[in-house]
């Protein structure tokens, strides 16, 4: 700690985005250098590790029975305690797993990480993640008590297994940057709009597509509709509308602009019935 210079705080936002990214996809190995030798992880449950070594053998343990997760919705924030070489970093983000895993699970975590300055890099010293838990409607058919998000994930993947059963509609090509991909139109949710890019969003993942939106809904079926310059939406994947947005089945809104609000709530309103 004796630069003159105050380390940069501004990255520690992307960085700790990054961290989650790759652990959630078991790429241990780009995190263990983010952490400090004496770091404290309190997972979600109740395990707690109390050292680099100790989180090592948690990470391997957990690993052959737990799925990949992809990381959406991410928000994080730096919290400035004052002392220049010390700072926390807050925030939360939904995890869903992949959809051919045994084990379907999705959910909105909640994470705080102190770091600490040390040998001229930032260093996680106490790492704390939690489960935000929702109880389900009353009602619902589930034997036992879920998550909302893990809910809607589930019923995500059904719905698509349920439209690909009744009349199935060819898979999509669409390329990506390290070649093609074929996509089965029943798992998109919604695609998204990015500057000569299109991100499609799946019930258990994203792909980014090397077109323009205009361009992949030439190729997809009439159950999508674009809503708006920058979205286009499975109607099948629709919850809802709530103040202006549509609600999709996994929890995401999509804005609808106000000057076409009252026709497009009427097209999708008219299509339900």
């Amino acid at each position: 700690m004796s630069s003159s210079v105050h380390p940069d705080k501004s990255t520690l936002t992307d960085l700790i985005a990054r961290m989650v990214a790759c652990c959630l996809r078991k790429d241990y190995d780009s995190v263990l250098p983010c952490l400090s030798s004496d770091c404290l992880l309190i997972g979600a449950g109740t395990d707690v590790s109390h050292d680099i070594e100790h989180i090592i053998e948690t990470f391997r343990a957990c690993s052959p029975s737990m799925p990949t997760f992809l990381v959406r919705d991410a928000r994080f924030q730096l919290i400035d305690s004052g002392n220049p070489f010390e700072a926390t970093v807050a925030g939360f983000y939904k995890i869903y797993s992949d959809a051919d895993h045994r084990m379907l699970a999705s959910e909105i975590q909640r994470l705080t990480v102190n770091f600490r300055w040390e040998a001229d890099a930032w260093k996680a010293y106490l790492i704390h993640t939690s489960n935000e838990w929702e109880p389900l409607d009353d009602g619902t058919p589930f034997p036992v008590k879920v998550s909302k998000q893990t809910y809607r994930h589930v019923q995500d993947i059904l719905r698509a297994s349920k439209m690909r059963d009744e009349g199935p509609a060819e898979n999509v090509v669409l390329p990506v940057e390290d070649g093609t991909t074929f996509i089965d139109p029943a798992r998109i949710l919604y695609a998204e709009a990015r500057v000569k890019k299109t991100v499609v969003h799946l019930v258990d993942k994203i792909v980014t597509v090397k077109l323009l939106l205009a361009n992949v809904m030439e190729l997809l079926p009439a159950q999508f509709m674009r809503i708006h310059r920058s979205y286009a939406v499975n109607r099948s994947h629709i919850s809802g509308l709530i103040g202006g947005e549509v609600l999709m089945s996994n929890g995401d809104r999509i804005p609808i602009p106000k000057r076409r609000r009252s026709e497009i709530e009427g097209q999708l309103v008219k299509r339900a019935y």
